[in-house]
């Protein structure tokens, strides 16, 4: 099963159960799993807290096999369900649930992501760095220590932190208090709808700061949209760019491009294909496939290649204080006329400053 925000009021994100479809039919296009054929359910979670914990009772019901990639602002409510039950959740994109024993994240937004906002632009030459956040719900306050932690692991200082309402439309402000604070660039931490009013604050004002923020705040489909008003927007991502010449990459582009023109390649879409990919990697051999002997096989899993920038080993976590978060590098894209690119050739290790958070 995958679930999320795949059709909500507040945001949807369609392309959540995509990848991962595109990934069981190619499985069973090549046989299956040994031979068995594979079946992904798919739940809508409109983004509400009733009808996550429902979507999770409902895998629970059909006794899945495993969850796989998604978006769960609710983590913290339904991942009991699925610890008892058994079921392991591999890939989910996950605001502030590193702990449950049944995780095998890699990729994708999180607290590494938010760290490598800082830590990418220390690394760009920046000195005094403003941390601007929406203030949405407790987990933004979580996401500027994350910031603020990977500025201070890169060697900068934090020039001010600044929340902004969620329904604020214009950041001009936001960004004046910023300058007058001594920022030379920003990290943020803004929801998607107000990246978009950032940058125009950032590029009305002199002198121009530069911008670094999770792909999740920053989605390709926005780039596009913003054209030449994103140009030098940075983004961090457990993933390669959709962009990227990757094999993998370019033919999940070219099958959601033939099956699912409407629907972008994105984070969410890239995690599904290779959590479903993962699962298949981690179940060959055994003689029944369930949740019980998947959750046995996954810490077997080492050295298995996503084709799209991880390298999942789930033998061991880099960093203790998150035990289930078993990749913490991250890419950095850049934004040039409406599309992303890879800004620097290798991805940012995010260890030093989630050492600092300690669990943050």
């Amino acid at each position: 099963m995958t679930t999320g925000p795949i059709s909500a009021p507040a945001f949807s994100i369609p392309s959540i159960p995509v990848g991962a479809q595109i990934a069981v039919n190619e499985l069973n296009s090549a046989g299956g799993i040994d031979g068995h054929k594979v079946q992904l359910l798919v739940c809508n979670d409109q983004n509400n807290p009733n009808t996550a914990a429902q979507c999770a009772r409902e895998a629970i019901k059909a006794k899945v096999t495993a969850m796989v990639g998604g978006l769960e602002d609710f983590d913290r409510l339904i991942e009991p369900l699925l610890v008892q039950a058994g079921i392991p959740w591999v890939g989910m994109i996950t605001p502030d649930d590193y702990t449950s024993s049944n995780l095998f994240l890699f990729g994708g937004e999180g607290v590494d992501a938010f760290s490598a906002i800082g830590m990418s632009l220390a690394q760009e030459g920046c000195k005094h760095i403003a941390v601007i956040v929406t203030a949405a719900s407790g987990t933004q306050n979580v996401n500027a220590e994350q910031i603020q932690a990977g500025v201070k692991a890169g060697g900068s200082k934090v020039a001010g932190t600044f929340t902004i309402p969620a329904t604020a439309a214009d950041l001009a402000p936001t960004v004046a208090a910023a300058r007058s604070a001594g920022a030379d660039c920003i990290g943020s931490g803004a929801s998607p709808a107000q990246t978009g009013p950032l940058m125009a604050a950032v590029n009305a004002g002199s002198p121009k700061l530069k911008v670094a923020t999770a792909e999740g705040g920053a989605p390709p489909q926005l780039i596009t949209a913003l054209g030449k008003g994103a140009n030098g927007l940075l983004a961090t991502s457990g993933l390669l760019p959709s962009t990227s010449s990757e094999p993998t990459i370019q033919k999940l582009n070219q099958t959601m491009k033939a099956q699912y023109p409407k629907v972008p390649l994105d984070t969410f879409a890239q995690i599904g294909y290779a959590s479903v990919q993962v699962v298949a990697a981690a179940s060959k051999g055994l003689s029944d496939v369930t949740a019980s002997s998947l959750m046995s096989a996954l810490p077997k899993l080492t050295n298995y290649d996503t084709g799209q920038g991880p390298v999942v080993d789930f033998s061991s976590a880099p960093v203790p204080a998150y035990p289930r978060l078993f990749t913490v590098k991250d890419y950095v894209y850049v934004a040039q006329n409406g599309a992303y690119s890879l800004a620097m050739p290798a991805p940012i290790d995010t260890s030093p400053a989630l050492k600092m958070l300690g669990g943050k």
